[in-house]
C-alpha cells in the first residue's frame, strides 16, 4: 500500500500545524519528501491520535507549540485515590511539551523544596544546551506501588519538565488502615514510561523512551515500522540502551511510522506504541533549494 504525502503524511501536519503557511517559520514540517511507503501505519488511528493529542487555536498559538519552550500536564493523575494496606497501585500522568519533557514523581517530606530544587536545576541545564530544536512529545509516566503501607499515605507529585518550564499535578493517597490486601512477591510486568508520539528533526539522534517494571524483571524488545523485531544484526543505526529506551541515530523520512516497545514476564506480555515522525530543518531546505 502507497500512501502519498497529499493523502497522509500532508494531513498529518495540517492536523497538527493547520493554518500555518509556508512563509511561518514552521514551513520545515510541509516541505517533506514527496511520497511514504509504509504498509503497517494506520492512517485513521496516527491522525486521530495526534488530533485529539494537539488541537490547534490560531497560527500564533500553534507556531509558538513549536518554537516556544514550554510543557502541559495533558492529562493529570486522580486527585483522591483511596486504597488498602498491601493492595497495588498505579498513578499515571501524560504530560506534552517542546522539547520532550521529563517526568518526574515526587513523594516525602517537604516536597514543595524538592519541586523547586527541580526547577532550579532545570533552570541551569537549559542554559548549557543546545539551541538546536530539540522537537515536540507527548509522554506518558506511570508511577507504581506494589504493595501499599500505611506510610506510603500522602500527597504524590507529577512534575513536568521541558528546560526551564515547570508543570505539576498532585494526588492524595489514602491509606485505608482498616482494609488489607495480601501482597504478591511477584508483580505483573508495567511499562512505567513511553512516548505516544514524537516530532525530530532528520539526521539527528532521537531517543524514543520505554521502561519497564516488574518481579521478575521482564524482557524487554522493540519493533520497527516495518514490524521487524530491532536487533544488533539487523538495525545498524537502532539500539535498545540499557534503560529500555530506543535510540536512533542519523534519523531519515524512511523511519518515520509506529515503533512498539514490547515486555513479557511469564504468560504476560504488554506494548505500547510511539509514532515518530521525523521533520527536516529549514537549513537542509534552504541548501537544496536557494532563493
Amino acid at each position: 500500500m502507497r500512501l502519498y504525502l497529499s493523502n497522509f503524511a500532508h494531513l498529518l501536519v495540517i492536523v497538527v500545524v493547520s493554518g500555518v503557511t509556508l512563509a511561518s517559520p514552521l514551513r520545515f514540517l510541509l516541505l517533506t519528501n514527496t511520497s511514504y511507503t509504509r504498509a503497517n501505519v494506520d492512517q485513521s488511528s496516527t491522525t486521530n491520535r495526534l488530533k485529539n493529542d494537539i488541537k490547534p487555536d490560531g497560527e500564533k498559538k500553534t507556531e509558538r507549540m513549536f518554537t516556544s519552550t514550554w510543557t502541559k500536564i495533558a492529562q493529570n493523575p486522580p486527585n483522591t485515590l483511596e486504597v488498602a494496606v498491601g493492595s497495588r497501585v498505579e498513578l499515571q500522568c501524560e504530560v506534552a511539551g517542546n522539547p520532550p519533557p521529563q517526568v518526574y514523581w515526587i513523594t516525602g517530606n517537604e516536597p514543595e523544596r524538592q519541586i523547586q530544587e527541580l526547577t532550579t536545576r532545570a533552570q541551569e541545564a537549559s542554559n548549557a544546551v543546545s539551541t538546536e530544536w530539540e522537537g515536540v512529545s507527548k509522554i506518558v509516566s506511570t508511577y507504581v506501588i506494589d504493595c501499599v503501607r500505611p506510610e506510603d499515605q500522602g500527597l504524590k507529585y507529577c512534575v513536568s519538565v521541558s528546560k526551564n518550564i515547570v508543570d505539576q499535578s498532585a494526588t492524595v493517597l489514602l491509606v485505608n488502615t482498616t482494609r488489607t490486601t495480601v501482597c504478591s512477591s511477584e508483580s505483573q510486568p508495567t511499562i512505567i514510561l513511553h512516548a505516544t508520539w514524537r516530532f525530530a528533526l532528520q539526521r539527528n539522534t532521537v531517543i524514543l523512551p520505554c521502561r519497564a517494571a516488574g518481579q521478575p524483571t521482564p524482557y524487554l524488545f522493540w519493533i520497527d515500522n516495518l514490524g521487524q523485531t530491532i536487533s544488533p544484526a539487523t538495525h545498524a543505526r537502532h539500539t535498545v540502551l540499557a534503560s529500555g529506551d530506543l535510540e536512533i541515530s542519523d534519523l531519515e523520512w524512511a523511519d518515520m511510522g509506529e515503533y512498539t516497545c514490547k515486555v513479557q514476564s511469564g504468560y504476560t506480555e504488554k506494548n505500547v506504541s510511539t509514532f515518530l515522525y521525523p521533520v527536516r530543518s529549514e537549513s537542509e531546505i534552504q541548501t537544496e533549494n536557494p532563493a
